[in-house]
């Protein structure tokens, strides 16, 4: 039939698909969102403080740990006493503006004589130390009894003389005072204790070595040490 209400097949043919249902407006198109500007600023802000913490640190960790290798002295030594390997330490110092007072490590001082007294732990000022050792070496043999067993190399002594004058009265004197100890030599172990006797190496000016053997060949010896150099 081909009546008013009905569609013909060739009508029906004619009309696209779909385009009764489709919108006819186009599309919008995606737009992508971006962080503000400001955020990158502060993240760069905060990567450059971090960066110069790290460096001050590092500076000060470093400046903390500028120290240099000097002398020091075990024990206290008198003004004269030669220096041996074992009077001295190896210690560290923090660099700084008189750090070159200070004898370093490059050579060692054994050999060199004190020109002035140092104390236990002190460091080692170049200008306490002489070449030459003046005067001369004297060992001066004392029985245990006389001498006190404390006593060291680089401490103070003063040596005493006893006589028997005429009619059998005693007379002490003082032949040396105050004279550092260079060297301590303590009696071999099973040596009797009735001829066993420390023997003091002093350093001591040419003038008094002579009265200081005639002392030991005519008297008898008593040592006394000082607490302190």
């Amino acid at each position: 039939m081909t009546g008013s209400g009905q569609v013909t097949e060739a009508q029906r043919s004619a009309v696209p698909t779909g385009t009764a249902a489709s919108d006819p407006r186009p599309s919008p198109l995606a737009v992508r969102l971006h962080r503000p500007s400001w955020l990158d600023l502060r993240l760069v802000i905060g990567l450059l403080l971090v960066l110069v913490s790290v460096l001050v640190g590092a500076r000060i960790v470093a400046a903390a740990d500028r120290t240099t290798p000097v002398w020091a002295v075990r024990s206290e030594l008198a003004a004269g006493t030669a220096l041996t390997r074992a009077d001295l330490v190896v210690v560290r110092m923090r660099v700084s503006a008189g750090a070159d007072r200070y004898l370093a490590t490059a050579r060692s001082p054994a050999g060199l004589t004190l020109t002035r007294d140092v104390g236990a732990g002190e460091l080692l000022p170049a200008a306490a130390l002489r070449a030459r050792s003046d005067g001369s070496l004297v060992s001066v043999p004392v029985s245990p009894q006389h001498v006190p067993p404390t006593v060291r190399a680089g401490q103070r002594i003063d040596v005493y003389a006893t006589t028997k004058e005429p009619g059998g009265t005693l007379r002490t004197e003082r032949v040396l005072a105050g004279v550092p100890v260079q060297e301590v030599r303590f009696p071999s172990r099973g040596a009797l204790s009735a001829t066993a006797e420390v023997a003091l190496v002093v350093r001591v000016p040419p003038e008094s070595a002579v009265a200081l053997v005639r002392a030991l060949r005519s008297a008898e010896i008593d040592v006394t040490a000082r607490s302190r150099p």
